[in-house]
């Protein structure tokens, strides 16, 4: 029984959920901010800055960030500073992610290759890691003499240290996807090298990859495609199970991250006392995945705190409507209406799922998601900014961009582009250097993690 309550005990707590509570991140940033006024070196001044900038939560703070900011981010001299002290860069080196051991672009598409008078290519890359990649490893002002570069970032907000790194690299801003309709404001403090689009990850989902299944037909009752991270908080399904029916079908999609498997998810669930039947699925390929949303009677989303969290969107595609907690600062959370799923406090979660399930063919998150967030409508939102940009700025634009989707990772819409990409691709890299991964799969992926890890750890 101890050993039990131990298990809850620390399923519930997680340090970034407290270090993620509003007031918290508020008082940290005008601490951090404060502290960067005093007699501090100038390396320790900008790492001070930028990281109370990504904390701000209010007008005021950001008002107050936004004054120490200026004055580097006018000076052209200043705002090479971040790179040449490498300001926030630390991270970049020390995870999975190494920027110096793994030099190549992962989830990154060429959508346009540079024409003749100077008209830009276009490159997509998704997150920080290969933005810095760039930055670190390459001669970023050529390679943005030639390109426009449009990211999406993997967090919200997104790395500020990252965003004062694309600082002055070229006349035309990085166009970056944002992950929370709040996170505009954060890239407004950037806003000399950055222009944040808005376009989530989950915007780029392509419908045809979905074929729900009527829902008289669905043998699951509740999906939850997560990776197995505390923060992740799959405890809060299992509290609700304990007072919901027994005769339900759970399946949990994910991965293991850092020190978080399946057997962690299986503690936790054995903890909370849950009797339903639960199936766990780890490292399932991208079409594998999309038959079990599609089969589902309701899909959840619990975090507290992420990205765009792309789940949801592609669950909606798949017409199963989604429970999301109402404390949620999720980018998709902007997409749960009455036809599209629902919003529920921890108490009342238990009855909020019971009802979903019960009611989930009166939903119509697919018709929904159809008319606001299909791959093909964002991609010719994406192609009207890049070129009314580019004719504001006098710069040609004869060519639009190739469309592109997410499919785990970016991908082209039509497969014929990936042929007709080619000589761009081997451009990139004959005259700047920049090679594009492709994805070998999520199994295949997950082996070269397992295989890096244990090289680095024999090498230790």
């Amino acid at each position: 029984m101890w050993q039990r309550l131990r298990t809850r005990l620390k399923a519930r707590w997680s340090l970034r959920a407290f270090l993620d509570q509003r007031w918290l991140s508020e008082l940290l940033a005008w601490g951090l901010l404060t502290a960067s006024t005093g007699p501090v070196s100038q390396s320790r001044r900008l790492a001070l800055r930028t990281t109370g900038a990504r904390r701000t939560e209010t007008r005021l703070s950001r008002a107050f960030a936004r004054s120490l900011l200026k004055p580097a981010l006018l000076d052209q001299q200043k705002r090479n500073d971040w790179r040449q002290h490498h300001i926030g860069w630390g991270r970049y080196y020390s995870d999975s992610t190494n920027i110096d051991r793994e030099r190549a672009l992962t989830t990154s598409l060429i959508l346009k290759e540079p024409g003749p008078d100077g008209e830009k290519g276009v490159l997509y890359s998704s997150f920080e890691f290969n933005w810095m990649r760039i930055i670190a490893n390459h001669d970023a002002k050529a390679f943005l003499d030639d390109y426009l570069l449009v990211g999406a970032s993997s967090w919200s907000p997104g790395d500020h240290a990252v965003l004062a790194s694309l600082q002055g690299l070229s006349a035309d801003p990085a166009f970056i996807g944002i992950s929370n309709v709040s996170d505009i404001e954060h890239y407004r403090l950037w806003e000399s090298g950055v222009r944040p689009l808005p376009i989530t990850a989950g915007d780029w989902i392509n419908p045809d990859f979905y074929q729900p299944l009527p829902h008289e037909e669905r043998k699951i009752d509740i999906v939850m495609v997560s990776h197995f991270a505390d923060w992740k908080r799959h405890w809060l399904l299992f509290d609700a199970l304990r007072h919901m029916r027994t005769d339900l079908r759970i399946v949990l999609i994910g991965r293991n991250s850092g020190q978080r498997t399946e057997q962690e998810i299986w503690r936790d669930a054995q903890a909370f006392g849950v009797k339903q039947h639960i199936e766990i699925y780890k490292n399932l390929e991208i079409d594998e995945v999309s038959k079990y949303q599609c089969n589902a009677r309701v899909a959840a989303a619990l975090s507290r705190r992420e990205g765009s969290c792309v789940a949801v969107a592609e669950a909606m595609f798949a017409d199963t409507p989604v429970a999301m907690m109402d404390d949620a600062h999720i980018g998709t959370r902007s997409f749960i209406n009455r036809t599209t799923g629902r919003l529920s406090s921890r108490r009342r979660l238990p009855f909020v799922l019971s009802e979903m399930i019960d009611t989930s063919a009166r939903f119509a998150p697919r018709a929904w998601a159809l008319e606001h967030i299909s791959a093909q409508a964002t991609s010719e939102k994406l192609n009207t900014i890049l070129r009314e940009h580019c004719v504001q700025r006098g710069l040609p634009w004869t060519r639009d961009i190739a469309p592109m989707c997410w499919r785990y990772v970016p991908d082209y819409l039509n497969p014929q582009d990936a042929v007709r990409m080619q000589p761009a691709i081997e451009r990139l890299q004959r005259e700047h250097g920049i090679i594009l991964s492709r994805f070998a799969g999520e199994r295949k992926s997950a082996e070269r993690s397992i295989a890096a890890a244990a090289a680095a750890q024999a090498a230790a």
